[in-house]
């Protein structure tokens, strides 16, 4: 947060302060990561008056490769590029021709991960106040140059799709996609709006203000959630989604899961339990199989009534061979035999689901990933009398 003593000065800091927070609108025009680049450093020398930017990304083998650059010579930028070490200060240093004190440098983080660089070489020596509204462009940047990356990726695996087939779902699917990615960065338009009036950049907020901002902040949220179940639908539909098949322990899923859920069933005064279980190791990816129980567990939270059940048990199948067998079981409503195949297809919504928040994606993503981890995922339920949802997974070879 900027202080009184930071923030006061000379009219031009607060030009700077607002600019930066028109900065964030103009991400939204960017739609490839060139053009976010180019547009980050130009905006970034242009908020502090710097003779010269730069904008660097990691890439697989985590080597920063300049993507944008300002006020530098062609044939300096062809020859960068350096490992995210200790020696990349002296070698912008280099680059931009600055002293070591008018240098600024700050990472790109999205999501607690290092993705990039940003960095600017000043005329006059660095403040405080500097980096922190380059640290607050590179915020907002990192934001916009992930939802570039994925919208791009996601185009790509939509079209290779549709040249194999121009059937009307995949048109749909490519369709979503594209809008998910051109919603995502006013969102993170309005992350930016929220972080800056919190911080009292516009004045001080009383704390009904700052309930109101968190409100709008958790709506943000919501509806970008929404939009990840989109991409990863369109991902599943292209044949582009890719899971692990490595040994997982279920019971520690199992367990993080339902920790995870305990809030929301608190606020309903529920009852979510994970009954006592035996380690069963598994099959499959761990981040997918925890997605899938997350989603069966809160759509159970949604769905059961205030003061109700919700039990997940772990166990095996009585097949041959046998498969580990995790069963989420609810008191709530049950599913209507007319639904129960249709709820695992996409975008479904049964009259009795209707009015409540999302858009039909979660068990038909849920279903896609388990029988892609080898796995099966059903529902048996009773109009009136709860439902069950049970995934199967392959057991891991038991070591001799």
């Amino acid at each position: 947060m900027i202080t009184a003593e930071s923030s006061s000065g000379t009219g031009l800091r607060s030009d700077q302060l607002r600019r930066l927070v028109d900065i964030n609108r103009g991400f939204s025009n960017g739609t490839s990561l060139d053009q976010i680049a180019r547009f980050t450093v130009e905006q970034a020398t242009e908020l502090l008056g710097a003779s010269a930017g730069v904008l660097m990304l990691l890439d697989s083998a985590d080597v920063l490769n300049v993507r944008a650059a300002y006020g530098v010579d062609d044939a300096r930028v062809a020859r960068f590029e350096a490992p995210l070490d200790d020696e990349v200060t002296g070698r912008l240093v280099g680059l931009l021709q600055v002293s070591e004190d008018s240098l600024i440098a700050v990472p790109l983080v999205v999501g607690g991960k290092v993705t990039g660089l940003l960095a600017v070489g000043l005329a006059q020596a660095a403040t405080s106040l500097d980096e922190w509204l380059l640290s607050g462009l590179a915020d907002q940047a990192g934001v916009a140059l992930e939802n570039a990356r994925l919208g791009g990726e996601v185009r790509l695996e939509m079209e290779g799709r549709l040249r194999v087939s121009e059937g009307a779902t995949n048109a749909k699917d490519r369709a979503l996609a594209t809008l998910a990615h051109d919603i995502r960065s006013p969102l993170a338009a309005i992350e930016g709006y929220c972080s800056v009036l919190e911080d009292g950049l516009y004045g001080v907020m009383t704390e009904k203000q700052l309930h109101g901002i968190g409100r709008i902040r958790m709506s943000g949220r919501h509806l970008l959630s929404l939009l990840d179940n989109v991409l990863d639908m369109a991902r599943l539909s292209a044949g582009a989604m890719s899971v692990r098949a490595e040994p997982v322990d279920l019971v520690g899923i199992a367990r993080d899961s339902v920790d995870i859920l305990v809030p929301a069933s608190f606020v309903k005064r529920q009852s979510l339990r994970l009954e006592p279980a035996v380690d069963v190791c598994v099959i499959g990816d761990a981040a997918r199989i925890r997605q899938v129980l997350v989603n069966l567990i809160g759509n159970a939270v949604k769905f059961t009534p205030v003061e109700g059940t919700i039990t997940v048990c772990l166990g095996k199948s009585s097949d041959a061979p046998p498969m580990a067998e995790l069963r989420v079981t609810d008191t709530g409503p049950g599913i209507a035999e007319a639904d129960r195949a249709a709820i695992f297809e996409a975008y479904f919504r049964s009259a009795a689901t209707a009015g409540a928040a999302g858009v039909g994606l979660g068990l038909a993503i849920s279903q896609a990933l388990v029988e892609q981890m080898g796995g099966s995922l059903t529902v048996e339920s009773e109009l009136g009398k709860g439902s069950s949802f049970i995934l199967r997974f392959p057991m891991a070879p038991v070591s001799s």
